[in-house]
């Protein structure tokens, strides 16, 4: 596992609003966006007002990881129509499917904790191909379903969240926890 005792710096892919980012601030206090990766003109302007010396660096289909600055922790809220059940469920037939952009950035990066956030829906659909490319770049991952209301929301709203380490303990990045 990375040491995430220290200063600890976090890429946000498929950003949002940037929910996931402050939750993981959360849980790491000394833990700070070095770099949102957002497309969406509206989210971004979200972005730019809570984190405003933060860059985004807009598509994560077209950026290029070697020009991009190395962090600790991965984050990802990739897009969830694919594999919602309120859509049409086309996973990687979606054009909107962008999980295996979200992979390259993660293979290209090698951070040595990776959090993934997407609808429950995903579990039945496309989950499986996320876990074999975790593990093919050399992630271990553990998964779970947490609803809104297990949180204290008045709403079910049930999520999957991902989190991923690389299974090498001897990266360069990685030490104890």
């Amino acid at each position: 596992m990375i040491d995430l005792r220290g200063s600890v710096r976090i890429g946000s892919l498929c950003s949002g609003y940037g929910g996931l980012d402050a939750g993981v601030e959360q849980v790491f206090p000394d833990a700070s966006v070095a770099w949102f990766v957002e497309y969406d003109k509206d989210p971004s302007k979200i972005l730019a007002h809570h984190w405003p010396d933060v860059p985004n660096h807009g598509d994560v289909k077209t950026t290029d990881w070697a020009a991009v600055e190395p962090v600790d922790i991965i984050t990802a809220g990739y897009p969830c129509q694919p594999f919602s059940h309120a859509g049409k469920r086309k996973g990687a037939d979606d054009p909107r499917h962008l999980w295996p952009d979200v992979a390259r950035a993660i293979g290209a990066l090698r951070p040595g904790l990776v959090v993934l956030e997407n609808v429950a829906g995903h579990v039945s659909l496309g989950l499986a191909d996320v876990l074999g490319d975790l593990s093919a770049l050399g992630y271990d991952a553990t998964w779970g379903v947490v609803r809104a209301a297990d949180a204290g929301a008045p709403h079910g709203r049930a999520r999957i969240f991902i989190v991923a380490a690389p299974v090498d303990t001897d990266d360069r990045r990685c030490g104890e926890l």
